[in-house]
């Protein structure tokens, strides 16, 4: 039997009090160390963690004992998350009831990579995955948790070269910041939350890459001075990466010229 859950008057779980890693492999497995605060949940609260990846219906839940008696997972194998970009839900449950309180709770945590690197990297805030695109080459995925770059998965090496390729990465790269940052600010979020929200960290991302490390505007501010921040953000990027430069010379070396 399914067990509900009342939501009513729960309390944040600070992001910090959470340490997740994932290790990539076959099977996938992922460590969790779990901290609370003395006196905030009562000691017989549940704790409960869920696994659930951007793209998919499919919940995993992972019983962590309770407050007083944590049972941290350690290397603890992922059965039914088989996408890449997992994020994971944790809960603290007060069962004392027919239908239990959640008393807490930190949503959208994103693990540390460990192990051998993987395709998404460490904490990238850019997952990217192969998926059916008919004619188109590329495009940006929103999710409830994740913004996903999706390239056609008919062009099997375009996932890796994507990240690589100097050439792709000067074309592509400039307008995903854009749009992205754009549909951040739509959000309305606290870029000082405590929160691995997509939006978030994409805002924190824009404000340490401008060259002021200016905050966002927020959403009422004028389209013009959402439109300079972006640009100047952007802009920032390609010169940090001197993404014409790069571009020329891979296009010098294959027309068989000098860079």
């Amino acid at each position: 039997m399914i067990k509900r859950v009342n939501f009513t008057g729960r309390r944040r779980i600070p992001r910090s009090k959470i340490d997740l890693q994932l290790f990539d492999g076959t099977p996938r497995r992922f460590s969790a160390n779990i901290q609370f605060e003395e006196g905030v949940f009562t000691s017989d609260a549940e704790v409960v963690l869920e696994a659930t990846s951007a793209g998919s219906s499919i919940v995993e839940r992972i019983a962590c004992g309770t407050v007083g008696q944590l049972q941290q997972p350690q290397l603890r194998e992922l059965k039914h998350i088989e996408q890449e970009n997992v994020l994971f839900t944790l809960k603290v449950i007060d069962r004392s009831e027919q239908i239990g309180r959640l008393l807490g709770v930190a949503d959208q945590l994103r693990p540390e990579r460990s192990g051998e690197p993987s395709s998404g990297g460490r904490r990238g805030i850019l997952p990217i995955e192969l998926a059916d695109l008919g004619q188109e080459v590329w495009r940006l995925e929103f999710t409830d948790h994740d913004v996903l770059l999706q390239v056609n998965e008919r062009l099997t090496d375009l996932k890796d070269r994507v990240r690589s390729d100097a050439m792709l990465y000067a074309i592509i790269y400039p307008d995903v910041i854009r749009r992205v940052l754009r549909a951040a600010i739509a959000e309305n979020v606290e870029i000082d939350e405590d929160s691995d929200r997509w939006s978030v960290l994409w805002l924190r991302f824009g404000r340490d890459l401008h060259p002021l490390q200016t905050k966002p505007p927020a959403t009422v501010d004028t389209s013009e001075l959402i439109d300079e921040w972006i640009d100047e953000v952007a802009t920032a990027f390609c010169n940090q990466h001197r993404l014409f430069d790069e571009y020329q010379n891979t296009l010098t070396r294959m027309t068989g010229g000098e860079p």
